[in-house]
């Protein structure tokens, strides 16, 4: 899965009369079940029919669990996002057949009743939600849009959006499990961007969102019987304040409506003042975009502004051209684009997206090594290292040819000064996805790390020789798993200081081990990292990645 953009705008609207307005509420019902699960055979036709029945009032979730028995194929589709569930709502503590409603409702799925649907109903929500979604042409991505606009004031510290693709219907010919069901409906199958959800700001009346996913299709049966479900929910009461189901199409909430998805061909570190920013915008309005002006800012003063025609018709794209932009950095500075006028006037939503970027690290080493692993197509990616005072290539590499393989590339520099570092992807998807990982070191030094970038990503740093004594790495320890699903475990000798660090090269983790030793990593989220091993014998670096 990729995420394309995510962005909350707050919007202000002109001549749309919005008020302080109440809308019907859709619950969402999550349903936990199993195809091993006798009493579950016995209650899903009913509560199926009952949900057919109130299909203007909720929309079903069902979450296959690993109980009583481990062979729910359903569940292995995609278990680690269904124990995400069943731990969030508690439903290991109870049993299966069991559904939470509303977010709050939490009982037996023979519980679920006519009038529990009315109660749920009758209760106004201060949010109106619409999505729509449509697969690629070979029909193995499925991309969503979700959008939504308060129509009263949502005071919630942890807001959190939530989009869930199903299999509305998922007919074996032979009972898979061991309860002799045979047809399964609502099949819960994926959780965008993740099972925790998205992070909404507290919204007041009039405020809009509008978020764009897609994934990459897996286990699925029938792709026509694909649709989304989203809802929104505050994370820590669980309240849940409006459900919606994907349609075909709708209409958006505004007219003049274009969401910066990123600002691209930037950089997070810099020693040049001078950058090329790329602008991937997205039409969620009514209206065909013919024209739009951007202005851009770094650390608030205006720097230049984008004049840009063309046509981007509703869901569509566009990449804009920014040009190139000069600027004096400070130790931390920040590259922002706001849209200023669509169509020839004011948006109807006044929005900004913004990226922050570093003075460039400044390094004595003249040494460098490269450890890259390449993803499902290692032949779309290639890298080299430039010095950007005179152009000059002093390294470069690609492409690969097996996939999923790490290499290693070492080169040097002699000449002192600013060189900007760049990986590309022919193919527009970055390393991200896969255990795709690269990571530029100067020794035991974390110079550059990413997976995740489009067709190219781009830092500087700087080379200032006799800073002091260059170190030399050697290897003094082995690391297993790797990757790891929680534990690391480490084999050296005597007294070792293991220190990790996050790709942006924060210190997340560290340690002291005597010997051979296990780490453990549960305070660690999942992602790619670098781990910095010392001992009186030298040092090691090695990358390690973490699925939990």
């Amino acid at each position: 899965m990729k995420r394309f953009f995510t962005l909350i705008t707050m919007c202000l609207l002109i001549g749309l009369g919005v008020v302080h307005a109440q809308n019907q509420r859709i619950t969402v019902l999550e349903c936990f079940t199993s195809a091993t699960c006798g009493p579950c055979a016995g209650i899903n036709p009913t509560l199926d029919n009952l949900i057919q029945q109130n299909s203007d009032k909720i929309i079903a979730i069902k979450y296959h669990v690993n109980w009583p028995l481990d062979n729910d194929p359903m569940n292995k589709h995609n278990p680690q996002e269904v124990k995400t569930k069943v731990s969030y709502y508690g439903i290991d503590n109870y049993g299966v057949p069991w559904s939470v409603g509303d977010g709050t409702w939490c009982d037996y799925s023979g519980s679920v009743s006519q009038n529990l649907i009315n109660q749920w109903s009758s209760v106004p929500s201060p949010l109106e939600m619409r999505m729509t979604h449509y697969l690629n042409p070979t029909n193995d991505t499925i991309t969503v849009i979700v959008t939504g606009r308060a129509t009263s004031a949502i005071n919630s510290s942890n807001l959190r959006l939530n989009v869930s693709i199903i299999e509305s219907l998922m007919h074996y010919n032979t009972a898979p499990g061991t309860n002799g069901e045979k047809d399964f409906h609502n099949v819960f199958k994926k959780m965008l961007p993740n099972a925790s959800g998205e992070h909404l700001a507290a919204m007041e009346a009039g405020d809009v969102f509008a978020y764009k996913y897609t994934w990459a299709l897996a286990n699925v049966l029938d792709v026509n019987q694909l649709t989304a479900v989203a809802w929104v929910q505050d994370y820590s009461t669980k309240e849940m304040f409006q459900g919606c189901k994907s349609q075909e199409d709708f209409t958006p909430f505004l007219n003049k409506y274009a969401v910066i998805e990123n600002i691209d061909h930037t950089k997070s570190f810099v020693c040049t003042d001078m950058m090329n920013p790329v602008v991937d915008v997205t039409n969620l309005g009514a209206e065909d975009i013919t024209s739009m002006k951007f202005d851009v800012l770094v650390n608030d003063v205006k720097i230049s502004e984008i004049d840009w025609t063309g046509n981007i018709t509703k869901y569509s794209s566009a990449r804009i051209n920014a040009g190139e932009i000069n600027f004096e950095t400070s130790e931390n500075n920040k590259i922002e684009i706001v849209v200023t006028q669509i169509n020839g006037s004011e948006p109807d939503a006044a929005f900004a997206f913004s990226k922050e970027f570093e003075q460039a690290q400044t390094f004595n080493g003249s040494n460098y090594k490269l450890t890259l692993r390449t993803d499902d197509n290692p032949q779309n990616i290639t890298w080299r290292v430039v010095n950007t005072y005179n152009g000059n290539i002093v390294a470069s590499g690609g492409p690969y040819e097996q996939p999923n393989k790490q290499y290693t590339e070492s080169f040097s520099i002699e000449e002192e000064g600013c060189y900007q570092f760049t990986i590309y992807d022919a193919g527009g998807d970055g390393l991200a996805g896969t255990n795709g990982i690269y990571g530029l070191k100067c020794g035991s030094k974390t110079v550059f790390a990413g997976s995740e970038f489009t067709d190219e990503e781009s830092n500087e740093f700087f080379f200032e020789a006799n800073l002091g004594v260059e170190e030399n790495e050697s290897n003094i320890c082995t690391v297993y798993p790797n990757p790891s699903n929680g534990i690391l475990n480490i084999e050296t000798v005597g007294t070792s200081n293991v220190n990790i660090y996050n790709m942006a090269g924060q210190l997340v983790g560290s340690h002291i081990v005597n010997g051979n030793a296990s780490i453990n990593l549960d305070n660690i989220s999942k992602g790619s990292y670098m781990m910095v091993v010392t001992n009186q014998n030298g040092y090691s670096s090695k990358q390690i990645i973490v699925l939990q």
